[in-house]
């Protein structure tokens, strides 16, 4: 496997609820579409406010993807896959 690298949130942007609201959006609009789970295949193990926004809004880990993910600072680092039932 190929580790993978991600783009940041720039510091400015962070904490204004656009995560959330995409989120909320995203699965209002899955269950209109008859789908019935969201599943998110890469969350960096150390992003903990990821972690924390996905498991808030009922998102449960299912799974780790070891050393998927090569850190700036950190070197490689698991990635989590998380899921929700949507009914």
């Amino acid at each position: 496997m190929c580790a993978m690298q991600a783009i940041w949130v720039d510091p400015a942007a962070r904490g204004g609820g656009v995560a959330t609201a995409l989120c909320v959006h995203s699965q209002a609009e899955a269950r209109r579409l008859g789908f019935r789970a969201m599943q998110f295949n890469l969350v960096v193990a150390s992003n903990a406010a990821a972690i924390h926004l996905w498991r808030k809004l009922g998102f449960e880990q299912i799974g780790v993807l070891p050393r998927a993910f090569d850190h700036a600072r950190l070197g490689l680092v698991d990635a989590l896959v998380l899921y929700r039932w949507l009914d």
